[in-house]
């Protein structure tokens, strides 16, 4: 498995990986996007955004059903790179319980009440934390 940003990846790579679920993440796959590649194939992507220099806001996670388990390399690769980059903190707003345990599991921390500046807190779901050292 690799992790390397959209703007490093072969366009086939793309092309076939938006053929098959564009309607899925498409329209939100950026330069600043990551690819997650999977022996040859793109197999998925995320989106980290920058709020403030310390903080990123993973804001988007996607991950073909059949490569599920590697969910937990895909997190921690977030915080690898957080690192790389001088991050501070890492915000991640899920709607799911089985993700959830994952985040608790990697060391996130629920937090209660998260706002961004120009970000309207989601309704549904959690919001966690990661304190990245």
């Amino acid at each position: 498995m690799q992790i390397y940003q959209v703007k490093e990846a072969k366009l086939e790579l793309i092309e076939k990986f938006m053929e098959k679920n564009g309607t899925l993440f498409g329209k939100k796959l950026t330069k600043e996007s990551y690819v997650v590649e999977i022996n040859g194939s793109m197999e998925g992507c995320f989106n980290l955004d920058m709020v403030d220099e310390s903080t990123y806001w993973l804001k988007q996670l996607y991950l073909n059903k059949e490569h599920v388990e590697k969910l937990f390399v895909v997190f921690e690769s977030v915080l690898v790179i957080s690192r790389k980059n001088n991050v501070k903190c890492v915000y991640v707003h899920n709607q799911s319980p089985v993700v959830d345990i994952l985040l608790e599991s990697l060391q996130f921390k629920r937090e209660s009440d998260v706002t961004f500046k120009n970000i309207n807190s989601e309704k549904t779901g959690n919001w966690w934390a990661y304190q990245v050292s």
